[in-house]
């Protein structure tokens, strides 16, 4: 798991929004919090606890088993908006603001583990 314990979250949402191409609405989704809460983490206002801090962590590290995976960050945003069969023909990008991290995550393994559903 990625390390939020910084008190500088700030790098880490705009990393999340260069590598992965996803708008602060799409974080906010993904983490289940209101889009005002990554505001202030991205102005450095504030940082994520207990649970919350968790799932950044979640996506944090999923966020650099597809730049391992995938490619640089261009390929990795076209593989988030492309349709899976995995996902039942939703994107990964789309399962993100459904929360489902999780599924993301599996749909990744499947491609790293030469699974191509």
């Amino acid at each position: 798991m990625a390390d939020t314990s910084i008190l500088n979250c700030g790098p880490l949402v705009e990393g999340l929004e260069r590598d992965l191409g996803i708008s602060i609405d799409t974080i906010a989704l993904a983490l289940a919090v209101d889009r005002r809460t990554v505001e202030r983490w991205r102005s450095n206002q504030s940082v994520p606890q207990g649970k919350t801090r968790e799932r950044l962590g979640e996506l944090m590290a999923l966020r650099d088993q597809l730049l391992r995976t995938v490619g640089p960050p261009e390929q990795v945003q076209e593989w988030l908006r492309a349709s899976s069969r995995y996902l039942g023909g939703f994107t990964p990008e789309e399962a993100l603001k459904a929360g489902r991290i999780d599924r993301v995550r599996a749909d990744l393994e499947g491609l790293a583990g030469g699974v191509f559903l």
